[in-house]
């Protein structure tokens, strides 16, 4: 199973999308900050890509906009908040959350504003999993943070540790309280020595000071550590690359956010 998250920018990228979810074979597509009314993306995708794809029921298409491609998946959206939607997704029957998260922008909001961000989806998080009985989460979005930013991995915030054997504790304790443990993969990506590009975005202004960030994420929850196949940051959309001629996110004729690919098992990895 494969889920493609694109921030597009505010820019029509609906053949690029279409590109991309018939060169992946993408089961269900995430689109942020799209102009285009989700009816029109929606019958490109039917025209050029397949019939069965379909929008799932939501109270507001506003900030994200799915695309699925087979009902069994649901994605009928159980919880809305300020910058998240949290889906109910079934990976082979099983009840799972797919929570979609769009993290207080770096232009105006410091790093304790992000942090202070992170902390409140969490707790928005708890809510969520006592209400429908299961920590089965996984987080994908735009965070507006880096894996190593304090948001993320802070016991009280996102709790995303860098390898798998971290996450399998399943919790973490602090100030006398059990926190869920996530994993994030995204760190295997950062810097020259990782296969792809080293981020999703570059950026070597004032709100970017490590050139290449990893603001686009995807985190598993421990729980459904044994459905992860990999994760993978896309550079091509079929025919079409994603990176101008310095091998950076072509913000010209795509996007300045480069598209996550997560790929799930239908059955766990015992």
């Amino acid at each position: 199973m494969r889920i493609v998250y694109w921030n597009v920018n505010r820019t029509d990228l609906s053949s690029l999308v279409c590109s991309i979810a018939s060169a992946t074979n993408a089961d269900l597509i995430v689109l942020n900050e799209n102009s285009v009314p989700s009816f029109i993306t929606l019958e490109k995708l039917q025209q050029e890509v397949s019939p069965e794809f379909f929008v799932p029921r939501a109270s507001t298409e506003k900030r994200f906009q799915c695309f699925c491609r087979h009902p069994d998946l649901d994605m009928t959206e159980v919880h809305s908040g300020f910058r998240i939607s949290v889906r109910s997704l079934r990976i082979s029957g099983t009840f799972s959350l797919l929570a979609l998260v769009h993290g207080v922008d770096i232009q105006n909001y410091d790093t304790e504003e992000r942090q202070s961000f992170a902390q409140s989806i969490a707790t928005e998080l708890e809510f969520v999993k006592q209400n429908w009985k299961s920590n089965r989460i996984i987080l994908m979005g735009d965070f507006n943070m880096n894996p190593f930013d304090r948001g993320m991995n802070l016991a009280a915030g996102l709790n995303a540790m860098m390898t798998k054997a971290c996450a399998v504790a399943g919790t973490r304790r602090h100030l006398d309280k059990d926190y869920d443990l996530y994993y994030n993969p995204m760190w295997s990506y950062l810097g020259d020595l990782s296969e792809g590009p080293a981020g999703t975005i570059y950026d070597t202004s004032r709100r970017g000071p490590y050139g290449w960030s990893m603001l686009d994420q995807a985190i598993l929850s421990h729980s459904v550590l044994s459905l992860f196949e990999g994760v993978k940051i896309l550079t091509t959309a079929g025919a079409n690359s994603l990176l101008d001629g310095k091998g950076r996110p072509d913000s010209v004729n795509a996007s300045n956010h480069l598209p996550v690919m997560l790929e799930l098992r239908d059955k766990p990895n015992d």
